[in-house]
């Protein structure tokens, strides 16, 4: 029988830290009662017999560093794993743990606490390569769309649909759905009112799907026709999950190792399907997906989560 792990030292750092707050190396170490110099170097500290991980985020490294790619998109942190190492992806989906994430832009400057972390969905290699996990800042993102929203008020009622860019993240349910159907509608237009594969056009089955997904896109992003492809119901469920993308340049399908070749045919899906064009603008958003969303696993919750209505 597993040993219950101690949830003594993440009580501890949810009642010591605020998201926002800056801190350096030495705190986070007293926090977790480590010596500095176990936390030197790291990024990822942990306790035997406790239930906290605390990722270390570093966007710009050191010359001498391993050269790992993280990134933040808005509420959603882009996190590469170790090289041979595995603790983290080892135990994140047991549902035991408390992530906590902190984060700087440069070096030799204090973290900047981002709050606890749940993980959405990874891709894993052979050790030798980093594994790739998407992490949603959950308790981040209210406290910056709290902030961003302050910022912002004074501009809220200057912004229109027709200008270009409204605050996505602040409308209410009216002009959302406003915004969604003349998001809708725009797309449709840019791809002649058909399925960008498979060119059935029957525009009331067609689901007009985003390519930088919702949560990580930014306002104008979030409206921009050129971020979306018109697809029927199922290859935009396949698109949304990461188990086909296409290319961004040829537009020719990619499907992922989620599924295999028996389920692509019973699907009637191969890799001879292509995109009918790749309409100016679009190629941008092709190649996001292509990294950071094709060929990664949801997480069972995220699964149930996507595959509920």
């Amino acid at each position: 029988m597993a040993e219950q792990l101690s949830n003594r030292i993440s009580q501890k750092l949810i009642s010591h830290l605020a998201i926002g707050s800056h801190y350096v190396l030495q705190d986070i170490a007293d926090l977790m009662e480590m010596n500095i110099a176990a936390a030197m170097r790291k990024g990822v500290l942990s306790r035997t017999g406790e239930n906290t991980i605390v990722l270390l985020i570093n966007l710009k490294k050191e010359s001498y560093a391993t050269p790992y790619v993280d990134h933040i998109d808005n509420d959603v942190l882009y996190w590469e794993g170790q090289l041979k190492q595995r603790f983290v992806e080892n135990r994140m989906n047991t549902g035991e743990y408390e992530i906590f994430v902190f984060v700087r832009d440069r070096v030799k400057t204090p973290y900047t606490y981002y709050g606890r972390a749940i993980p959405i969905a990874s891709q894993y290699f052979a050790p030798g390569k980093p594994c790739k996990t998407m992490f949603s800042l959950y308790e981040y993102a209210p406290a910056f769309n709290h902030q961003d929203k302050e910022e912002s008020l004074d501009q809220e009622h200057s912004y229109g649909i027709d200008q270009g860019v409204i605050p996505t993240t602040r409308i209410g349910t009216t002009i959302q759905r406003t915004v969604q159907h003349t998001y809708r509608k725009q797309a449709l237009e840019l791809w002649n009112n058909s399925c960008a594969v498979l060119g059935v056009e029957k525009p009331k089955i067609l689901v007009a799907s985003h390519i930088k997904p919702w949560r990580v896109a930014d306002d104008h992003e979030r409206i921009d026709p050129k971020n979306a492809l018109i697809l029927s119901p199922l290859y935009d469920k396949l698109f949304d999950l990461g188990m086909i993308s296409f290319n961004p340049s040829s537009g020719a399908i990619q499907l992922s190792g989620q599924l295999d070749d028996n389920d692509y045919d019973r699907l009637g899906i191969d890799d001879s399907k292509h995109l009918s064009m790749i309409p100016e603008g679009t190629e941008k958003y092709l190649s996001y997906h292509n990294k950071y969303v094709y060929d990664f696993s949801p997480l069972l919750e995220t699964e149930i989560e996507m595959l509920t209505y």
